[in-house]
């Protein structure tokens, strides 16, 4: 892997892999997350002097997973919804390194849920990048946990019912430091939310809605065009919007009084509030996107087994020769 500086800056083309317009169906969402993140790599990299060798990509099965073959970095293909549990080992093996993790809602929120919810109580410094569609692509659209009530599939061909997984409330809930949501259509904020996500000291998540333009059919929206547009006109809300317009519903008069002007995502009660604005906006059938909640107060999973960048266990002489002594104490305090 080539080595860059501020004299030679990296470019997409030298962080660009093989599988570049090889595996999507053309429109999907899934590449406007992979040309946010390529954004995110050139700025973690030319502006902020991180080694790309010290960027590290991993990622289950599934559509989203696909994503490390799209990059020239360091990376991980595994299980379906196996990936996380790798992601703390990476993490914690090397706390320098930047751990982005890639899943879909299928591969992380179904079989990947255990881990999603430990990784978070864990608070290992990871940020996991979800692409989220509410199908199953890869297998021929079944619905996925976050497909919403009345979606047909062919799994579900009279229309979901029940309830829905909503990861941002899960997240928020076990504590996660960063919780957020993007949209694929709107690359430069999405790389913004990105970017803040793993520079912050934590478990992060930033769940994306990348629109399945092959398998999500709704009434009159099916094809690349019309999906995204029901998107935009039917499911998402910002929390900005939510925070203007659903304070009447969701606060008392007394509470209004002592709230912000405009919603913000590192305050102390910023997790009761957007916990309160995703409930409120379920009932119209609006999930929320936007920067929920920025935590940095909690120690990590790193500094609670005591490792540091500065004492990388990946970088560690464990040799027999080295550290004979050390083992012979070790075994005699074991007896």
């Amino acid at each position: 892997m080539a080595v860059y500086t501020s004299d030679v800056p990296i470019t997409k083309a030298d962080i660009t892999g093989p599988g570049e317009g090889a595996w999507w169906c053309l429109g999907c969402g899934d590449f406007g997350v992979n040309s946010a993140f390529q954004d995110v790599v050139m700025n973690l990299v030319n502006e902020h002097s991180v080694p790309l060798e010290n960027i590290f990509a991993l990622s289950g099965i599934g559509c989203s997973s696909k994503e490390p073959e799209m990059l020239k970095v360091n990376a991980y293909q595994g299980q379906h919804g196996r990936s996380l549990p790798v992601a703390i080992g990476v993490a914690i093996a090397n706390p320098g390194l930047k751990v982005i993790d890639f899943g879909g809602d299928g591969d992380t929120y179904a079989i990947g849920m255990e881990h999603f919810m430990h990784s978070i109580i864990r608070n290992v410094n990871v940020t996991l990048i979800i692409m989220n569609n509410q199908v199953y692509g890869l297998t021929k659209g079944q619905a996925a946990p976050t497909a919403h009530t009345g979606l047909r599939t062919p799994s579900t061909p009279n229309g979901k019912q029940g309830r829905s997984v909503n990861p941002l409330r899960l997240a928020v809930a076990a504590g996660a430091a960063f919780v957020g949501r993007g949209v694929s259509w709107q690359r430069r904020e999405l790389g913004e939310l990105i970017n803040k996500a793993i520079n912050t000291n934590g478990f992060s998540l930033v769940d994306v809605f990348s629109p399945c333009v092959t398998y999500h059919r709704e009434p009159g929206a099916r094809g690349s065009g019309p999906i995204y547009d029901w998107y935009r006109k039917n499911y998402v809300m910002d929390i900005r919007e939510a925070w203007d317009n659903m304070r009447d519903q969701v606060f008392t008069e007394e509470e209004k009084a002592t709230l912000p002007t405009q919603y913000d995502p590192s305050s102390p009660d910023a997790a009761l509030h957007g916990l309160h604005l995703i409930s409120e906006a379920a009932k119209i059938g609006r999930e929320v996107t936007g920067l929920l909640l920025v935590d940095e107060t909690q120690p990590t999973m790193a500094q609670n087994v005591g490792v540091s960048a500065d004492s990388a266990p990946a970088l560690l002489d464990i040799s027999l020769g080295r550290n004979m002594d050390g083992y012979k104490t070790l075994l005699a305090e074991m007896r």
